[in-house]
């Protein structure tokens, strides 16, 4: 399918079950960074050659935009688009963060973000709340209107960002505990590719827990996906990887994300290629 015929497609409007997405949420600042003289330092390699020759004691941040931020933000954003309900338990207690044009839940404080702003790529810094460093599945289960065991039905549930929340490995031990209709959660790590080899081996006996009681759709980009297949101690390369290691950790889909091609493994494999989208904004 073209762009074209997609975006068609789309205006005809889908059948979309609710989304629900969670946990996190930040405050992210955007600077652009110059020297002395106020000249703007234009990519990320000047910038490394100013820090390592050793003459530059100072540097200016340039405030350039605060926007909300985090994964679960980011996703209910971007899904809202597309027309289903949406709500968002995140951490979400800010100024700038919202109003949104869906439903929202705060479990607290979000994370602050500065973004050092370069032509082609950035460098995040990220300072974590606290609320979001002791974020645990009971602070969920506070947030949501019903008993845990009602909570849900047939939604969509969006879990995101394992990498800066320590007590999501708990958090999903426990919601394959707990009566969960016939949703469906889609699953993205985060960044795993430094993250150590035991942790990540909880991860993936936690998802297979879940995906024993509900349909489990996990989703990352090729090198996060290397990492947990090397955890899992799957062999295969390509595209085989992503068919074995769905079959390793018990889920029902492994879905790539990268920027050349995204591809699902199901019961088969299927690979597509990335639309150009920003070339047609």
């Amino acid at each position: 399918m073209d762009y074209d015929s997609l975006r068609s497609h789309l205006r005809e409007g889908l059948d979309y079950r609710d989304v629900i997405a969670l946990p996190d949420g930040s405050v992210d600042r955007y600077y652009s960074v110059a020297d002395v003289t106020g000249e703007r330092i234009q990519t990320l390699s000047a910038f490394v050659d100013r820090l390592s020759d050793g003459g530059v004691r100072s540097l200016k941040l340039v405030s350039e935009r605060v926007r909300p931020g985090g994964q679960a933000v980011n996703a209910a954003r971007q899904v809202s688009v597309l027309g289903p309900n949406v709500t968002l338990y995140g951490h979400l207690e800010d100024p700038n963060i919202g109003p949104f044009r869906f439903s929202t839940v705060s479990m607290g404080a979000p994370a602050t973000v500065h973004v050092l702003s370069f032509d082609e790529e950035g460098i995040m810094l990220a300072h974590e709340s606290e609320d979001i460093r002791e974020w645990r599945i009971e602070d969920l289960f506070a947030a949501v209107p019903t008993d845990p065991d009602t909570w849900l039905s047939d939604e969509v549930v969006v879990l995101q960002n394992w990498v800066g929340l320590t007590g999501m490995t708990d958090a999903i031990k426990t919601l394959a505990d707990i009566d969960l209709g016939t949703a469906t959660f889609v699953f993205d790590p985060g960044d795993v590719t430094t993250s150590e080899s035991e942790p990540l081996r909880d991860l993936c006996r936690a998802l297979d827990a879940l995906a024993s009681e509900c349909e489990v759709v996990l989703t990352a980009n090729d090198r996060e996906l290397g990492r947990l297949a090397e955890v899992a101690g799957v062999n295969a390369t390509g595209m085989d990887r992503y068919l074995t290691l769905r079959e390793s950790l018990g889920v029902d889909a492994v879905v790539l994300h990268d920027k050349q091609c995204s591809a699902a493994a199901t019961d088969d494999l299927t690979v597509v290629e990335n639309f150009a989208v920003l070339n047609r904004c």
